[in-house]
C-alpha cells in the first residue's frame, strides 16, 4: 500500500509562520527521500493556527525543494473560486513538475463564515454547483468546451501534454458517490469524519457505484488519518496527546496551535472529557512500529484503501520526522 502526507501547516505554540513553512520544506524533502508517494497540502483561512491560506503557492514551492515525490492539494476548496483559474494554476505547476502534480478539491469553506465572505467577494456562493464545477475544471484542464459553451474558443493556458491527477476530496457519502459518478479518485478524510461507520459507508457506496471514465478504469481510494508513531507504545501514546489537545478544542469551536504533550491534556481532568479523548484516540492510528503495523493490516483488511495518507500533528519537529520514519518502516514499501 501506498503512504503519503498530509500536512495542515498546523503551527506550532510559540513560532512563527515563517518557521512553520520552513518545517513543511524540509519535512517534505525529507518524506521524499524517505519514498512517500504524495504530499498534499490543506486550505484553511482566518485562524493562527493553520498557515495554509494559498496550497497551490505552497505546492509550487515544495515542487521546487523536493525530486519525486507528488505533490498537491488536499485540497483547494472549489466553490470559492473560478474554475477556469484553478485550472490554470494547476496547469502552470505540472508545466513546471511535469508527472507530479495533484489537484485535490473540495467543497467545505475552509473557515468561517467572515472567510466565505471575504473568499467570495461579499456574493454568496451556493456550495451546490460544485460537482458542475468539477466538469469545468476537467473541461478546462482538457480544453473541451462543449460546441454550445458560451465562451467556446476559449484557450486554457499553457498548454501541456500530462494533465495533474484530480481528486474529489470528501467527509460524507454525497462526496462519495460525487466521487464514483465522475469517474475520479477519491480522498476520504477520515480525521474530519470520524463518526463510527462513516467511513465504511461512504467507500462502499464509491465502490458499488464508480462509473469507468477515461481518467480512471477501477476505483481508487485514498484515506487520510492520523497517525503518530513512535519507538513504543507508551512514547507514541504520549505525544499524541499534542494532536488530541487539538480535536478537544476543535470540538468547542476552537482551533489551536498544537502544544507540548507535556501539557496538552493536563486540563481534561473529567471523568467524561477523559472519555471523550478515549473515543476520538480510537480514531487514531497510534503505536510502535510493530503496533501500527499490524493495526494498518487490520484496516485494509477491512476497507478497500489503496493509499494511505497521514495526517502526524507532532510538538517536538524531530519527533514528527521520526514517525514518518518509523510508519515507512511498519508499511514495508
Amino acid at each position: 500500500m501506498k503512504i503519503s502526507v498530509l500536512d495542515q501547516t498546523q503551527l506550532l505554540e510559540g513560532i512563527t509562520a515563517e518557521e512553520g513553512f520552513a518545517h513543511s520544506v524540509e519535512l517534505a524533502k525529507y518524506v521524499d527521500k524517505l519514498g512517500y508517494h504524495r504530499y498534499w497540502l490543506s486550505e484553511h483561512h482566518s485562524t493562527d493556527a493553520l498557515a495554509g491560506s494559498s496550497p497551490e503557492i505552497l505546492a509550487s514551492h515544495l515542487l521546487a525543494k523536493t525530486d519525486h515525490i507528488k505533490v498537491g492539494t488536499g485540497g483547494v476548496m472549489l466553490p470559492h473560486y473560478s474554475a477556469y483559474k484553478v485550472a490554470e494554476n494547476f496547469k502552470v505547476m505540472s508545466a513546471l513538475a511535469t508527472g507530479r502534480v495533484d489537484m485535490g478539491v473540495g467543497r467545505a469553506p475552509g473557515g468561517h463564515h467572515l472567510s466565505t465572505i471575504a473568499l467570495q467577494g461579499e456574493r454568496a456562493r451556493n456550495v451546490d454547483i460544485f460537482p458542475d464545477q468539477i466538469d469545468q475544471v476537467l473541461e478546462y484542464l482538457e480544453d473541451t468546451l462543449p460546441e454550445n459553451h458560451p465562451i467556446r474558443g476559449l484557450e486554457t493556458t499553457p498548454v501541456i501534454d500530462r494533465k495533474p491527477e484530480l481528486w474529489i476530496l470528501g467527509t460524507s457519502n454525497s462526496s462519495a458517490i460525487l466521487a464514483a459518478e465522475k469517474g475520479l479518485p477519491y480522498a476520504f478524510a477520515q480525521f474530519i469524519n470520524y463518526q463510527p461507520g462513516g467511513m465504511e459507508q461512504a467507500l462502499k457506496l464509491y465502490v458499488d457505484n464508480f462509473t469507468p471514465s477515461k481518467y480512471l478504469e477501477k476505483p481508487k481510494v485514498l484515506v487520510t488519518m492520523k497517525v503518530i508513531v513512535a519507538s513504543t507504545d507508551q512514547k507514541a501514546e504520549k505525544i499524541a496527546e499534542s494532536a488530541l489537545r487539538f480535536n478537544y478544542y476543535l470540538h468547542r469551536g476552537r482551533l489551536t496551535r498544537v502544544v507540548d504533550s507535556e501539557k496538552a491534556l493536563s486540563h481534561v481532568i473529567n471523568p467524561s472529557e477523559k472519555r471523550e479523548m478515549e473515543s476520538v484516540k480510537e480514531t487514531y492510528i497510534i503505536g510502535s512500529k510493530e503496533t501500527v503495523a499490524q493495526k494498518i493490516k487490520e484496516l485494509t483488511n477491512k476497507f478497500p484503501i489503496d493509499e494511505l495518507m497521514a495526517i502526524t500533528p507532532i510538538y517536538d519537529f524531530e519527533e514528527r520526522k521520526r514517525s514518518f520514519k518509523l510508519l515507512k518502516e511498519a508499511v514495508g514499501e
